[in-house]
Formats: structure tokens, sequence, C-alpha cells
């Protein structure tokens, strides 16, 4: 029996997806969790449900994991990791059983944020910009900082839109720190670094870039336009499609940083923004982009990176081919209302919407608060179209037949 090793999943479907495309080729899929009830409100595709076996360990442990491995009497082909708090800790496991997987030392560059801004930094790279920042370690630092407001707090080592804060004055920025300052943990239980970024703001329309690596390099596969809301930037909505290439040399920039970077295995989600004429980098994420951006990279493209990083796994290098050229959307549900959200109404109407891939919604009962991450969101809409405007229009449509049953607090 052929045997894969999932170290976690992320929420948004992307490591479920992997887990049906190696049943598929024959593997036996054993998925490792730290705490089995992150996944409760996974509706669809639990993770779950989907392994063949289910270990609970802990999964920030290397060496305990490592352990594990020695008394294991199963033979892994391949492992794999789909959230950010996990690449680490899967390259180590990867390296220590001699399978394919990241070069830990280029990992760990771009894992953490203010390591990448600062080797960009000394390397002079210019194909990207960056927003002139700081990096802090507790409140005593901001006293000798000259900052520009706005400005952006970030963690370090986070995601999800996680403790990030558009800052328009002192005030809100000391605020800010002393309210991470107080977060040990994330929802997902990872230890966060006390390490922030502070950043120039960079007032523009974001992007990303989704790249693989294959048998001739990295490749461009498919450029998204983001929507964002709020002053911590969660993400709401995205878009990509053949006309969505802000500029006209972005695969050479895009592999220039990541060969700089040192990376070349697996996929990467480069995000930045476009500010009149320049690119300035927001991050540089050595995995495939989460928000269920890959699904609508294969609905518009065909290329499924799912399956090309699955079989990197375990050591198949391939090429890929664009078949298709349309678009694809994805509308996330935002809370209109603190409050309880018992019920929804419309799925059905929602579903068949024109253009309308998949409607899906949170766990039911969920308590909605301030929108300050992605975890705040209800749910999602995909939706596909022959035109950028389309796409979007039948994710909010479909949005629109929604009807929610609230009990206030």
């Amino acid at each position: 029996m052929k045997n894969l090793l999932f170290i976690e999943s992320n929420t948004t479907g992307t490591g479920a997806r992997a887990m049906k495309i190696a049943k598929q080729l024959g593997y036996q899929i054993h998925f490792w969790t730290v705490n089995p009830q992150q996944y409760k409100a996974i509706v669809d595709d639990n993770p779950l449900e989907l392994a063949d076996k289910v270990t609970v360990i802990d999964t920030y442990n290397i060496d305990l994991m490592k352990e594990e491995l020695e008394r294991s009497n199963v033979n892994f082909d391949g492992i794999l990791a789909f959230d950010d708090y996990h690449l680490i800790p899967a390259a180590e496991l990867t390296k220590f059983l001699g399978l394919k997987g990241h070069n830990i030392e280029s990992l760990n560059r771009v894992r953490y944020k203010h390591l990448t801004r600062s080797y960009l930094a000394e390397h002079n790279f210019r194909d990207f910009l960056q927003p002139s920042f700081h990096i802090v370690n507790c409140l005593e630092d901001l006293i000798d900082l000259k900052i520009q407001f706005p400005c952006v707090i970030k963690p370090v080592d986070d995601s999800g839109s996680n403790g990030v804060s558009i800052c328009q004055n002192y005030n809100d920025l000391e605020s800010s720190l002393l309210a991470e300052l107080q977060r040990q943990h994330n929802e997902r239980g990872y230890k966060l670094t006390r390490k922030w970024l502070i950043e120039e703001f960079i007032k523009g329309q974001e992007f990303s870039a989704e790249m693989l690596y294959t048998t001739g390099g990295w490749k461009l596969v498919s450029v998204t336009k983001k929507e964002t809301y709020g002053y911590h930037a969660v993400e709401c909505g995205h878009v990509t499609g053949p006309e969505i290439n802000p500029i006209y040399d972005l695969e050479e920039r895009c592999k220039k940083l990541l060969d700089i970077l040192g990376l070349n295995y697996g996929a990467a989600h480069i995000e930045f923004f476009i500010s009149g004429k320049d690119l300035y980098l927001v991050e540089v994420n050595p995995r495939l982009a989460g928000d269920c951006i890959p699904e609508l990279v294969e609905i518009s493209t065909g290329v499924d990176m799912v399956k090309h990083i699955v079989l990197q796994a375990i050591g198949e290098l391939t090429d890929i081919n664009i078949v298709k050229q349309g678009y694809a959307a994805i509308k996330f549900i935002l809370p209109f209302e603190r409050g309880i959200y018992t019920d929804v109404r419309g799925i059905d109407e929602a579903q068949s919407v024109k253009g309308v891939k998949r409607v899906s919604i949170v766990q039911l009962p969920f308590r909605a608060e301030s929108i300050k991450s992605s975890y705040q969101r209800l749910g999602f809409v995909i939706a596909e179209g022959d035109s950028m405007e389309k796409a979007i229009h039948f994710t909010q449509t479909a949005i629109n037949m929604l009807k929610w049953s609230v009990v206030y607090e």
C-alpha cells in the first residue's frame, strides 16, 4: 500500500482536495493533527472524514513527530502541509525521511516576513519594490521610530489577516501593538513569534501571482485581483482570468524573486500592490494560495495546481498546460451585524444562479463579532463567467439570495 502523510490542513479546502486526488492515485491517507476540533466547522470534505487514519499528535513538535515516524511501520511516499504554520515541520520531516520537499533555509527566509524584507533589502532586489519597514519586539521599540502614517502593522508569521491593522496615527499603532502583545497563540494553536513589522502603507490595487515549480522551473499560472475589507485588510473577494495581468513582464519578475530567495519546490503565492507604475511586494507565501484560489485557477485555466503539488510530493515533477481562457471569482460572505447566525435560507436559489459553481456556508450556529480576520467570514460563493465583471456579478447575485437568521446578544 502506498502512503501519504498530511500534517494538518487548511480550512478552505485545498488540503482536502489534495487528499481526494491522492486517494484517486491509490494512496492511503494518514492525517496528523494536534486538535481535531479545529476542523469541526468544515461542512464539505472534512479532512477527518477523508483520511484513512487520523493520529492526534503535537504537529508543532518536530522531534515528537520524528519519534512517531521512527516507531511507525508505515513507509511514507511523501509528506504534505497546506497551512503556513506546518510548512517548516513538514519540510523537516521530509528531510528526515529523505523525501522531496523544500530547502529549509530558503523556506525559513520566506516563511518569516521580517526575514524576507531584510534579505531582499540586503540584496538590493528591485524587480519588486518594498515599502519602508521597521521590525519591533515590544512597545518600547516604537519610541525612537520615525513612522509616517498611515502605516500597517502585522505579525511576522501569522496569516488570514490575523493581527494586521492599518493605523492612522500613533495611538492606533500603540493600541494595535498592545493588543498583539496579549495574543500568544492564534486560532490554530500556533505559538506566535514575538516580532512585528511596521510598514509604509501603499495605496493601490492588490494582486497575487500564482506560481508552480515545473520541469521548466517556475511558471506563472494565473494572476488574481484581490479585494479587502476594513482596517484589518480582511480578504473578501478574488477574481482571476486571462486579462488580469497588470504588468507585461510579471512572470520574469516573479521568477527572479523566487530564485533570489532560493525557492525551487512546490508552489508560491506572491502578493503585491500596483501603485502608479511600481510593483510593491506584500509577501511571498511558499505554498498554494488559500481562499479557494487554486479552485478559481482550475476553473479559469484548466490547470489543477493541487494535483501538481501532490505529484511533486511523491517525486514527480510535471509541466503545465493552460487549456482554458475563462474568468472565475469568489466572494466571501461577511457578517452584516454582530450576533449569532443560527440559520440561512436560499442556498438552493443561490446555487441555481447562472455561473455559480459552489456555495459554501460555515457550520451554524456561528457567533460573529468584529471582522478582524478571515475566521469571521460566514462562507463564500464561487462563480465563472466570460468576463471578470460577469463572474463577480454572479457571486454577488447569489449572495443576495441568502436570508440569515440572527440572534442578538
